[in-house]
């Protein structure tokens, strides 16, 4: 099993994957040093590996495009330690299997015809903090989102790294952070990079401990 951290964005701007990848470093490192973990930690970013394949780090001048998938790396004093897997998925949107729920089994099921071919939206119940019209609007205006995932019972390392990952891309796009999966609790889901990085790293170092990080 995995659990998941999704960023659904408020602008159509994918940035630069360096940008996100320096930007995790920076926020992890800050972590450390604010616990006074003396230890360094270096994020890089590959493309997923096919058998036969030798590992491909992503070029500085790449950006991030829909259905791009990549790994990013942990390396704590220059070792490797563990891996979140980043991924932009194109947003599901609505066909004639939700158009027939909704005409035999009623509205919560499905969606009306009127609305076919349309994104499912996203709806303010689907976060645990106070989101606004204008702002429920520019999510869904954009057609993508951005998960970041990494293995249920996994290392420590990871298990902090893919919610700063998200938190980078978040600061980029001026998305909003949210889980369906368990990865954090409901009334966190919906809420701004800021918000989420005055207690994600914090809270995930405290219940891991900082024995993980010396090498």
């Amino acid at each position: 099993m995995s659990t998941s951290i999704d960023v659904y964005p408020t602008t159509g701007f994918f940035p630069l994957v360096e940008d996100t990848r320096r930007r995790t470093q920076e926020l992890y490192q800050q972590l450390l040093d604010r616990h006074s973990v003396d230890s360094t930690i270096e994020v890089k970013a590959f493309y997923p590996k096919k058998d036969g394949e030798q590992l491909r780090r992503v070029d500085p001048d790449v950006r991030w495009k829909k259905e791009m998938a990549l790994v990013f790396a942990y390396w704590v004093n220059g070792e490797w330690s563990a891996s979140s897997w980043p991924y932009v998925v194109t947003r599901e949107r609505i066909d004639e299997y939700w158009v027939r729920d909704f005409e035999e089994l009623g509205p919560e099921y499905g969606y009306p015809a009127s609305m076919l071919g349309e994104l499912i939206p996203l709806e303010k119940d689907d976060f645990g903090v106070p989101i606004s019209d204008e702002e429920l609007k520019l999510l869904n205006s954009q057609d993508h989102s951005w998960y970041d995932d990494r293995n249920m019972g996994g290392p420590a390392v990871s298990s902090i790294g893919y919610g700063l990952a998200a938190a980078a891309i978040a600061e980029a796009t001026r998305g909003r952070i949210a889980s369906d999966d368990g990865a954090f609790s409901m009334e966190h889901s919906g809420e701004t990079a800021e918000q989420f990085l005055q207690w994600w790293g914090d809270e995930q170092l405290s219940f891991y401990g900082t024995g993980r990080f010396y090498r």
